[in-house]
């Protein structure tokens, strides 16, 4: 029974010494393709499993036991079927080789450790499993002990079965446990590492960590662009004096040397440097020392961050408030001043002016509260929650500790804007101005930009979407109902014999009668998402999303009857009627159009058509065989 354990025991060595490899391995492992990263652990488990059954506990001659099931199992587990199957297959072979009366008992408790392992990883579902799995395969893996016994129990003898079992199936249970501990520890290691340093790696601060002697011995994506490499891995080695100037690289290299000797970080230094355009950039850098066990400095790790965007804003803030101070001193703004407690101190007439209703309670002594509960009952201030005066009182009154500014809107349609700022003494000045000129030409810019945008989209004549418009919402709608599935048709209209109209009644009345069009057009479309725009000259084009060819051919139709109809009622006087041609074609999955420029080229097709068959028409482009032109309405005039 000693010599069972001790045999046994040097097979827990020897799993032992297997997970130990697969932990140092795991790092390495993970860098490798897929195809060899499963053949390398089935033939690291294969040699594990191998190196169990040399110091295998022979049972009865040519029957050995040992813990080679947990060495697979744990690949399968781990790896996949595929390692598992290759270790197997090595451990297999072995046992083949080996020879005696177990042969066949081998071979199936091998076998049985695949599965298990595979079994157990579809049902954990994870690259880190968490420790009942890994309970529940050294379990299962002592299952297949106790049933490779009971399959030996015509050769073996059951005392001799009695007596070995515990131990292997205790060992068995214990090997695998620690060698999935083990393995799941490294990959929660290398996990957790690769997150801290792709992290770091895509920070867009400036990371780094130098040696003793200020070279770099890591670097994340940021500081190597700004240096002007493509691979961080490029720095290592180098010192400031091979990237920067001289001068510069001498004050950091002092500074550094400075960390290493005393052991002291430096926090926050700000540093400037002029790039290659001649741009002067800020830096704000910390550096800590990095100390061994012993404590020992051996080398620094830095982060430097780019200010150079806030130094620029806190430059224009300066700038700003200076002439704002400018300002207000050569203006005659309205200026009060009160106390730590909120008491009124001092205000110049041009304040009490700028609230003529509450005027009378504003004068020294009164409490800010109070004269913010008089503007609320006058109704001097716009939008006060008449339901909550007091708690908006207390709350707008505490404001002036703080530095704000707010502009209100006043009884009389004024705006005024407040600025408080807190004063040295703990009172707080603040100052009124009439902004209302400058609120009603926001109000008037705003404006004008929505007219010129609307300018910019339409066409001036006929108020359609204008050519821009058409070529981008074209674009836009093709795009779209690509992706969800659905058609979209294109419609070409021309005026019938418009030069000759043109030509004899002048151009006011060829004007008058694109605009006639135009408004037949709109009349003609019901949903919002189809867009009318003027092509160019008497061209105008219809976008229809989500309608095939048969709808849009009736839209067509709807649109050249109402131009029909229109021409009667408008300028039928004059003894011209007019008419137009229409051509359809349809974008979907099925056909083969892939750009606006192909959809806008079937419908000039298809509007071609109408015109030489005859005028007055619409013809749809066939979607199966565009050569093939389908008239809808070959009868002028209805």
């Amino acid at each position: 029974m000693t010599a069972t354990w001790h045999e046994l025991v040097a097979n827990l060595a020897v799993v032992a010494l297997f997970a130990a490899i697969w932990f140092q391995l795991t790092d390495w492992l993970d860098d490798q393709p897929r195809a060899l990263r499963k053949l390398a652990v089935g033939g690291l488990a294969g040699v594990g499993a191998i190196g169990t059954m040399f110091m295998a506990v022979e049972v009865a001659p040519g029957v050995f036991f040992d813990l080679r099931a947990g060495i697979i199992s744990v690949a399968a587990f781990f790896a996949g079927p595929v390692s598992g199957i290759i270790a197997a297959a090595i451990a297999i072979t072995y046992r083949v080789l080996e020879g005696g009366s177990g042969v066949y008992a081998g071979v199936f408790y091998i076998s049985a450790a695949v599965l298990i392992g595979w079994a157990m990883r579809v049902g954990a579902r994870s690259p880190t499993p968490s420790s009942i799995w890994l309970v529940n395969l050294a379990l299962a893996t002592s299952v297949v002990v106790l049933a490779t016994a009971l399959l030996l129990r015509t050769s073996v003898d059951d005392a001799v079965i009695r007596e070995f079992m515990p131990p292997t199936t205790l060992l068995s249970f214990v090997a695998t446990l620690i060698m999935g501990l083990a393995i799941r520890k490294g990959r929660m290691v290398v996990r957790e590492r690769r997150i801290l340093a792709a992290a770091l790696a895509q920070t867009p601060e400036f990371i780094y960590v130098k040696d003793a002697s200020s070279r770099f011995i890591a670097a994340n994506h940021a500081v190597a662009r700004h240096n002007g490499f493509t691979d961080p891995r490029q720095m290592i080695g180098l010192t400031d004096r091979d990237i920067t100037d001289k001068e510069h690289a001498d004050r950091l290299l002092a500074q550094e040397q400075q960390i290493i000797e005393t052991g002291q970080p430096t926090l926050d230094v700000e540093e400037e440097e002029v790039d290659d355009y001649g741009e002067k950039r800020c830096f704000r850098s910390s550096k800590v020392p990095v100390r061994d066990r012993d404590g020992h400095v051996m080398g620094l790790a830095g982060v430097t961050v780019e200010t150079t965007h806030l130094k620029r804003l806190e430059t224009e803030l300066i700038e700003s408030r200076d002439r704002l101070s400018l300002a207000l001193s050569e203006m005659s703004d309205g200026l009060a001043v009160f106390d730590s407690m909120g008491y009124l101190v001092f205000c110049n007439e041009q304040y009490r002016s700028n609230f003529p209703l509450s005027a009378h309670v504003r004068v020294p002594g009164v409490h800010v509260n109070e004269i913010l509960r008089e503007c609320a009952r006058t109704g001097e201030q716009v939008d006060v929650p008449q339901d909550d005066v007091e708690g908006w009182a207390e709350r707008v009154g505490s404001l002036l500790r703080i530095p704000n500014v707010v502009t209100v809107e006043l009884f009389d349609g004024r705006f005024v804007q407040i600025r408080n700022r807190p004063a040295p003494n703990d009172s707080s000045i603040v100052m009124v101005t009439d902004v209302t000129d400058l609120k009603l030409a926001e109000k008037a810019l705003i404006e004008a930009n929505a007219d010129l945008s609307r300018q910019a989209s339409t066409d001036a004549l006929t108020g359609l979407a204008n050519r821009r418009v058409f070529d981008e919402t074209l674009a836009r709608d093709m795009a779209r109902c690509g992706r969800a599935g659905t058609p979209l048709s294109l419609i070409l209209l021309d005026v019938d014999h418009f030069k000759r109209y043109n030509d004899t009644y002048g151009h006011q009345a060829g004007d008058e009668c694109l605009v006639m069009v135009a408004d037949a057009i709109k009349g003609g479309l019901h949903r919002p998402a189809d867009l009318a725009a003027r092509y160019g000259g008497e061209e105008f084009a219809v976008i229809l999303p989500e309608t095939d060819s048969e709808g849009a051919a009736a839209v067509a139709e709807r649109i050249r009857q109402a131009i029909t109809a229109a021409s009667i009622v408008r300028i039928g006087s004059i003894g011209t009627r007019i008419t137009a041609s229409l051509g359809v074609a349809e974008y979907n999955l099925d056909t083969a159009l892939a750009t606006p420029a192909d959809l806008i080229r079937d419908a000039d097709a298809a509007l071609y058509a109408a015109k030489t068959n005859g005028r007055d028409r619409v013809v749809v482009d066939k979607v199966d065989n565009p050569r093939h032109r389908l008239v809808v309405n070959n009868k002028p005039g209805g």
